[in-house]
């Protein structure tokens, strides 16, 4: 057995692809509101910090779910860092793997197997102990097919079994079919659930991992839908009783449109990246409105938040002498895009697709409508410090007259001078016209408008319908929408294509909400994911974003900065480039400042 220790420049803790509905350089805020122009995350003194304080953050709807297994939102992912951990978490600073649950593993010569030794410290928030069957358990219940994980179980197909070693509750065992490179930050990162709480009854030990394997096996057990339709449920995603973590938080209460509370695990064991959880309590407050969220921060309702439309960040928020305003990127894989649903016989022509492309004046929305605060990108692989990057894509212009180009070699022309272009389709004629979906936020609203008013002038008719969040992701989900705009945020790197483009994820909940097939593709992907050699990888890699640059599934638009405001009253508010950023339980108010609470000791 070896020992495995990662660099720097490859570890990761994230995995999955969350989906989120906010919307060179970084600059970030000292806590004495000063700016500094850095990548690096300032050193902050804690010598004096304190215990106490609530912190309240605004959050633009609820989360879909708090059961880590079946949640795939931002809101959700950011809220259940805190209560879950894995195996092993992520330094904020240098992105290497660190000890958490578990110690580094020992990984046979043939990467094949994959032992860990559990923390005997590490405990879940009812004190009871953390063991290998509530890990085994976990990944059972990731690969029961029934489970509405597909965005997270595309990632274990790998895992040929999980078990105890040696009657040792403290070692557990992952072996999988063949070698994969991606192993380590697949095996190590995903959130322990606990067994004792979830499976009192000891039903998943009657699971076989031959019945896990596909949807095929396990139908011959019928106690795996059963069990899947209770870890599915809304009750086992919100209820207290079922939000059992080993993180330095607790849930307390969920108040649908009111939003999510936390409070400080008085059992918390001390591991993982973090602690010290200095507020007793983090609120996540619901404010859909942008308007009404500026108006709670300034009454000194809400503590921190992000900024969603700039105008108020730039104008409206510079003199707020209450705030720090922090300019940052903390998720520098984030990106935003528009999605044409390849259901949908408008979308299905790669010509068309990049004809849409064309109608996006990128410079001017990110100058105009987001002041700057943006970078065109062509690709899902687009962030300058990785090897994987095909820097040989140019950006696609802005270019009205190639599209109009494009668009009649697609066969679309105004045939009856209405100033609409029409087509015949499966023997009828169709005229170009779609709906955008998209969340309620303002901005995303005034840049689809800026590009339906593009599409007019060259004879497509677009349209604006906003969804409230949680009815957005439905609908997205069961691919009930032509066409949307949307964002990921996922892994610093390496980044793993296979969640969102690999034909497999368009079936149920899976996040190719588009549809998008290419045997090619997935060929690739395939390949990718397996071959262990890293120039072929990479060169396997760039193909796969050439392939994406000319189909133009998405129409790639850029990687956003976000921009927040938080009460003076915090100190050491530092934003990183991975999950959580800014980690809120790092923030800690001093005792004669202190809004909420006084004792140190709370």
């Amino acid at each position: 057995m070896k020992k495995f220790k990662l660099t720097a420049l490859l570890a990761v803790l994230t995995f999955s692809i969350v989906i989120t509905g906010c919307g060179g350089k970084t600059t970030q805020q000292k806590t004495d509101g000063t700016n500094q122009t850095s990548n690096d995350v300032a050193a902050v003194d804690t010598a004096s910090a304190v215990t106490g304080d609530w912190l309240i953050i605004r959050e633009m709807s609820d989360p879909e779910k708090l059961n880590p297994i079946v949640s795939n939102d931002a809101s959700a992912s950011e809220i259940c860092s805190y209560i879950y951990e894995a195996l092993l978490a992520q330094d904020k600073v240098t992105y290497e793997l660190v000890p958490s649950l578990a110690g580094m593993p020992e990984i046979s010569l043939d990467n094949l197997s994959y032992t860990f030794t559990l923390n005997k410290n590490a405990k879940f928030s009812d004190g009871k102990p953390l063991t290998a069957a509530d890990v085994v358990f976990t990944l059972k219940t990731i690969k029961n097919p029934f489970v509405d994980d597909a965005a997270l179980r595309n990632y274990f197909d790998m895992v040929d079994r999980v078990e105890m070693v040696d009657n040792d509750p403290s070692k557990v065992k992952f072996t999988l079919t063949k070698p994969n490179w991606r192993g380590i930050y697949t095996l190590a990162t995903f959130q322990i659930i606990p067994k004792h709480v979830l499976d009192p009854g000891n039903v998943t030990d009657k699971f076989s991992w031959e019945d896990l394997k596909d949807i095929k096996s396990a139908q011959r057990n019928p106690e795996m839908q059963k069990f899947a339709d209770f870890i599915n449920s809304q009750e086992v995603s919100r209820e207290a009783k079922y939000l059992v973590g080993t993180g330095p938080y607790m849930f307390e209460k969920w108040d649908t449109g009111a939003g999510v509370t936390l409070v400080k695990n008085p059992n918390y064991w001390g591991g993982g990246t973090v602690t010290p959880s200095y507020p007793t309590k983090i609120i996540f407050k619901t404010i859909q409105d942008n308007s009404a969220a500026l108006v709670s921060a300034k009454n000194k309702e809400v503590d921190a938040m992000a900024v969603i439309k700039p105008s108020d960040f730039y104008k409206d928020l510079e003199n707020a002498d209450q705030f720090n305003l922090v300019k940052a990127r903390p998720f520098e894989p984030a990106y935003t895009y528009l999605a044409w649903n390849q259901l949908n016989p408008l979308f299905q022509d790669k010509k068309v697709r990049l004809a849409l492309s064309h109608l996006v004046d990128r410079k001017t929305i990110i100058d105009k409508v987001m002041f700057g605060d943006g970078v065109p990108i062509q690709s899902h692989v687009f962030y300058k410090n990785t090897k994987l990057l095909n820097s040989d894509l140019p950006e696609i212009q802005f270019d009205p007259e190639k599209a109009k180009k494009l668009l009649e070699e697609a066969g679309w022309k105004d045939t009856d001078g209405d100033g609409v272009l029409d087509k015949v389709i499966d023997g009828k004629k169709k005229d170009f016209k779609f709906t955008f979906l998209s969340n309620t936020n303002p901005v995303r609203k005034q840049i689809l408008l800026v590009i339906v008013d593009a599409l007019k002038k060259v004879g497509i008719v677009a349209e604006v319908q906003e969804l409230e969040w949680s009815v957005y992701l439905d609908k997205t989900k069961k691919h009930e929408f032509e066409a949307t705009y949307s964002a990921w945020t996922s892994p610093t790197t390496p980044p793993d294509p296979y969640q969102i483009w690999h034909s497999s994820q368009s079936e149920g909940e899976g996040s190719n909400y588009i549809s998008f097939k290419n045997k090619t593709s997935d060929s690739l992907i395939e390949a990718y994911r397996n071959e262990m050699d890293e120039s072929k990888r990479i060169a396997m890699m760039k193909e796969w974003q050439k392939l994406i640059y000319d189909e133009q599934p998405y129409t790639f638009l850029w990687s956003p900065r976000a921009r927040y405001i938080y009460d003076k009253r915090f100190k050491n508010a530092r934003w990183y480039n991975i999950q959580p950023s800014p980690t809120y339980s790092e923030w800690w108010v001093p005792s004669g400042t202190q809004k909420y609470t006084q004792n140190k000791n709370n």
